[in-house]
């Protein structure tokens, strides 16, 4: 008996060590280039590009079920595009307020439809989605400018 539970627990951490394999990387080169197209199609923002007075934006479409959608903010400090996390908060079971980095990435169901909300910091935010089913990537790059409720941002917001 002791062999079996032995072997169902090397069996499951053999299992789980290799889940970071498959995981999207943390950041990617900004010329990089994906090797698909038609893995998904973003509907929102319709154009690959947008305006708002939002503190955050929602990015949604369709793809092919099994297909996993990661989004990715450009850092014009460092010249590479990096995985957004989103902080959200929960209670635990003694009742205290908790903290966590969850990563804007989602994996696309029977549904076909996928969305995902990203902050947004003042001006111009440059967004790259990635998808990957199997050895298939395709990269689509966003632009999103947030504006602020000064006078000059919402004149030039009517101009965009």
């Amino acid at each position: 008996m002791r062999k079996v539970i032995t072997a169902i627990l090397l069996t499951a951490i053999l299992v789980m060590s290799q889940l970071a394999v498959f995981a999207s990387p943390d950041t990617i080169a900004a010329d990089s280039a994906g090797n698909s197209n038609g893995l998904v199609v973003v509907t929102r923002p319709k154009n690959q590009k947008d305006s708002t007075f939002d503190n955050a934006y929602i990015i949604s479409g369709y793809g092919k079920e099994g297909t996993t959608v990661t989004l990715y903010s450009f850092s014009a400090v460092d010249g590479i595009y990096k995985k957004i996390y989103n902080e959200t908060q929960f209670v635990d079971e003694n009742g205290v307020a908790q903290k966590v980095s969850v990563a804007s990435e989602v994996k696309i169901g029977a549904s076909g439809l996928f969305m995902n909300t990203i902050p947004l910091s003042q001006g111009v935010n440059d967004v790259l989605v990635r998808a990957e089913n199997g050895d298939k990537i395709q990269l689509m790059k966003l632009s999103l400018t947030k504006y602020s409720y000064n006078l000059f941002d919402i004149i030039k917001s009517l101009t965009d």
